[in-house]
């Protein structure tokens, strides 16, 4: 090994397509989306598509945030594999985030887990990590994680009001927030070692914006039921 660090990669270019339209269209369909849960609208729909919507925008987050190398994938494989034992460990144990079940409407389970539970977490983690590198230009492990677990803070309010998923409790308990924050920090850790980020980081960055916004509404919207529809 010579010890050469190789450059950070640029966003991949759209020749087509503006960078701010693009953000624009991410923005209008996720608004779009907590409106239409707001108004109790094309409900049939959304639930047939949310898998769908979370598997893209995790693969589209990873896609703009990090560089197609082997390292990238090879962590991500592993981030997904580890989330989903955790989540199955957590759904039969209670350890480490709490008691909670999931519905069906996220779609097939193994051991009582969507399969689509771990591309939520390539997602939440992924899009931090450009959140972070676009608003604050640093290479901070620790604000990555606490931005993955604030975007978990809106997305189980949300997810409770949509029927992913229950908690016996109230509310989440703080094993739930505190697990978010150990298992994205050491997520991070391994992305570090394995990959590197985009220099251009905008349009995944706006995602996570985007979708903590979403689900904002979404939870907002339907629990004071003042705007349903049908």
């Amino acid at each position: 090994m010579n010890g050469h660090i190789p450059a950070p990669e640029p966003a991949p270019e759209n020749r087509y397509i503006p960078e701010k339209y693009i953000i624009a269209g991410i923005y209008v369909f996720f608004l779009a989306g907590g409106l239409w849960n707001t108004l109790g609208v094309l409900q049939d729909f959304m639930r047939l598509t949310t898998p769908l919507v979370l598997a893209g925008s995790a693969a589209a987050a990873v896609w703009l945030t990090y560089p197609p190398r082997s390292g990238t994938w090879i962590a991500f494989s592993v981030i997904f594999l580890v989330t989903w034992a955790v989540e199955a460990l957590g759904v039969a144990t209670a350890f480490p985030f709490g008691t909670y079940v999931y519905t069906e409407q996220l779609g097939w389970q193994v051991l009582g887990v969507s399969i689509v539970i771990p591309f939520a977490w390539v997602l939440v983690i992924a899009s931090s990590d450009a959140f972070v590198g676009h608003f604050f230009g640093r290479i901070s492990v620790t604000l990555i994680a606490l931005m993955a677990t604030v975007f978990d803070f809106f997305l189980e309010f949300a997810a409770d009001e949509l029927d992913l998923w229950h908690w016996s409790t109230r509310f989440p308990p703080l094993s739930n927030y505190v697990s978010w924050f150990v298992i994205s920090f050491a997520a991070v850790l391994l992305l570090r070692d394995m990959t590197h980020r985009r220099e251009t980081l905008r349009v995944p960055a706006h995602l996570w914006i985007a979708m903590v916004l979403y689900f904002c509404i979404t939870f907002i919207g339907m629990k004071s039921g003042l705007l349903v529809l049908s």
